[in-house]
């Protein structure tokens, strides 16, 4: 699998923010509270921002009023926005099998394997891609 934790926790990232905006707590959040909040480490926080701001999803702002908050609505910012700003043109699977047979029998046999595996990374990307934050939000109060 090569999908990282950090995809993971951005995605609670953008749901905390998200959240606490919404009821009004803060206009931006401290990467400080951030870290204390959920648990994360600040150097792992640090770099889940970054790509979250290269990606438009978040803007930060320095100074004493300053932190974090979203550049974009909830219902704008599906999971898969978040996966595509955390795992830049990584694979889900790696199909370089690099094995001694030869011929046609085990070249498709790894030509069939990297194509299920391509669909199935597919379809879950078309899944994430259907979900969006406000969703999430809106299930966080059922």
């Amino acid at each position: 699998m090569g999908y990282s934790l950090s995809f993971s926790k951005a995605v609670l990232v953008v749901i905390f923010i998200s959240d606490k905006i919404r009821q009004g707590q803060y206009e931006f959040l401290s990467t400080k509270s951030l870290s204390e909040i959920l648990h994360i480490p600040k150097p792992t926080l640090v770099k889940i921002l970054q790509n979250l701001s290269i990606a438009g999803i978040i803007e930060t702002k320095e100074g004493k009023q300053g932190g974090i908050r979203l550049l974009k609505q909830p219902s704008q910012i599906t999971i898969l926005d978040i996966l595509n700003a955390m795992e830049t043109g990584k694979p889900l699977f790696q199909t370089s099998f690099n094995i001694m047979a030869e011929g046609k029998r085990p070249d498709n046999a790894q030509r069939s394997i990297a194509n299920l595996l391509g669909n199935a990374e597919q379809q879950m990307k078309n899944i994430l891609n259907q979900k969006t934050i406000e969703e999430v939000l809106i299930e966080m109060d059922d």
